[in-house]
């Protein structure tokens, strides 16, 4: 009986060793960091007209165009299946954040013709001219950024995330992000957004510490 206890006890404190900790963090968007943006080298590839800047509907501005993840060991993703929308000449949603394996459906809502494509390195395609009501698709198998257009209409743009784990998420309206019970060890944490492009930074994480994050990045929503 005495043993049972002792095993139950190791046990337990085994089990609380492999919580492990947090790793959050918080994205501030500074007007101040603002960059005139760069007209993206796709369009001149393509011949084609240089795309048309603007904003985006006001639920998609800030913080929440921001990706972020973890990258190291950890849980995988399942992958699932996304939707993004071509709908009044934009991508709807402008930005989806999946896990490798992943699904994406492009179904066409309007009522002309679309070519969706990406020359990314991480996953390049074309699906082709289609007509309203028919929906295209695409399977992302690699980790990265896939920066999507419209090869008709050049003002289209949106981007698909792809994670190498379960560890990813767009900051709340306050810039709050983070990950519970992460296993100590050396970790990269992932951040996207269109205007600052990729960024890494490194975070090593102690057993029973917590880490936390602050960072900066450029105004969007910027004149």
């Amino acid at each position: 009986m005495r043993r049972s206890r002792h095993t139950t006890a190791v046990l337990f404190l085994c089990a609380l060793s492999m919580q492990g900790a947090e790793i959050s963090g918080v994205v501030k968007v500074d007007s101040k960091l603002t960059k005139r943006p760069l007209v993206s080298a796709v369009y001149d590839l393509r011949g084609m007209a240089a795309p048309q800047t603007g904003k985006a509907p006001h639920d998609q501005q800030g913080v929440g165009r921001v990706a972020v993840w973890l990258e190291g060991s950890g849980l995988p993703g399942t992958p699932v299946t996304a939707k993004m929308d071509q709908r009044g000449r934009r991508f709807d949603p402008d930005m989806l954040i999946v896990p490798v394996g992943s699904r994406v459906t492009f179904p066409n809502l309007d009522p002309i013709f679309h070519n969706i494509f990406s020359l990314s390195k991480t996953q390049p395609f074309d699906l082709g001219f289609y007509a309203e009501g028919k929906i295209r698709d695409v399977q992302f198998t690699r980790t990265g950024i896939v920066q999507i257009y419209c090869h008709v209409h050049p003002e289209m743009y949106a981007v698909v995330v792809v994670t190498p784990n379960a560890w990813f998420a767009r900051p709340d309206r306050d810039g709050m992000f983070g990950w519970k019970n992460v296993p100590p060890g050396k970790y990269r944490v992932g951040i996207w957004q269109r205007s600052a492009g990729l960024i890494h930074r490194a975070v090593t994480l102690h057993d029973g510490e917590d880490a936390h994050l602050t960072l900066s990045l450029p105004d969007e929503t910027s004149e």
